[in-house]
């Protein structure tokens, strides 16, 4: 009986010092639509709308998504701080048919998340031409 109850007992407390706690709060939060399949670190994004969360700029900082296709994590390769404006931002890079998540500015904290992109070999940059990019505004909550 006594092997039992201890059992139980430190079945009880393993399980609630690994349970996250339920009132964590993330540092940020917010929503943005796509409207093409674009590329973010290893994720291929369709085209929908998604919403992340933010936990902290720790690093590796990481957003978690979620979209038309499930969740995913991504993680900035450089994050820095400092105000750039009054509005949160997603910079899309298109270049040889192909959009890709350059940076992400998070105005409410002062956070600019920036992403890894795919070069492409000089002939094949110099026959497409050069890269455009596009500002998606981003709905922080």
């Amino acid at each position: 009986m006594k092997n039992i109850l201890a059992i139980t007992a430190l079945g009880l407390f393993a399980i609630s010092a690994s349970a996250i706690p339920a009132a964590a709060q993330d540092l940020c939060a917010g929503s943005f639509t796509l409207t093409q399949e674009v590329r973010w670190q290893g994720a291929t994004l369709p085209a929908g709308d998604y919403t992340f969360s933010m936990p902290s700029l720790a690093s590796p900082s990481r957003i978690k998504l979620h979209g038309p296709n499930g969740s995913a994590f991504v993680a900035a390769i450089v994050a820095d701080n400092g105000k750039i404006g009054d509005r949160s931002t997603m910079t899309i890079e298109h270049r040889g048919g192909k959009s890709v998540v350059r940076e992400l500015y998070l105005a409410p904290i002062g956070a600019r998340l920036k992403y890894s992109v795919p070069k492409l070999p000089k002939d094949q940059e110099l026959a497409q031409g050069p890269a455009t990019t596009e500002q998606i505004l981003v709905a922080m909550k």
